[in-house]
């Protein structure tokens, strides 16, 4: 199985993949995302937030995607509409290396204006050679998640943030709706649909 690192480098070049001066922007999101600011936990899978203006039109961009990952990683695009458990409905790319031994690695596409902001943030940490989300933009997807394992994760998170990486947190957990679950974290809650706000949608 090969490595984080070696996963971390594999989508790192990815950022190569638009044409002319559109480079893409690219954070390490999930679980992983946890675990690089401090938090205890294993998972699975390899999240990353993934935004490029010129992936996002015509029908070509999935072949130039391709082209810049080994032949045996198989690309799937699934529309965000046909994931239920996703509560933001994002579009992901996923890629399942066929020899398995990459883990299954996800690239989601941000479908609102915070989320790329979060992405752009997204800086390199002490130990991790790559962008990883802010903790308070990653706490705002948790919440929106809503998982018993979310919920661990935000504790945790909240607890390593700075006063004003808190206030940021509070912040987006208004902007999504997600305040009062911020403050109470009723662990019994379901996923809901997060209200769209017509203001933070991306242009596509």
């Amino acid at each position: 199985m090969k490595s984080i690192e070696d996963t971390l480098k594999l989508i790192g070049n990815l950022q190569d993949v638009p044409a002319g001066k559109d480079r893409a922007v690219i954070a390490l999101v999930g679980g992983y995302a946890c675990i690089a600011h401090g938090v205890g936990r294993t998972t699975m899978d390899v999240d990353f937030a993934f935004h490029a203006e010129s992936l996002r039109e015509g029908e070509g961009w999935l072949d130039r995607l391709r082209d810049f990952l080994p032949e045996e990683m198989e690309v799937t695009f699934v529309q965000g509409s046909k994931i239920p458990d996703d509560p933001f409905g994002h579009d992901i790319i996923f890629l399942e290396d066929k020899n398995g031994e990459y883990p299954r690695i996800d690239l989601i596409l941000p479908k609102y204006k915070w989320e790329l902001e979060g992405i752009r943030a997204a800086a390199p940490l002490e130990d991790i050679p790559f962008p990883v989300l802010p903790k308070p933009y990653l706490v705002a997807m948790k919440l929106a998640a809503g998982g018993p394992k979310d919920d661990a994760d935000i504790l945790e998170l909240f607890e390593l943030m700075t006063e004003e990486e808190k206030e940021k947190t509070a912040e987006l957990a208004r902007l999504i709706h997600r305040d009062r679950r911020l403050s109470v974290l009723m662990t019994s809650v379901g996923v809901e649909p997060v209200p769209e706000d017509p203001d933070q949608l991306l242009e596509t």
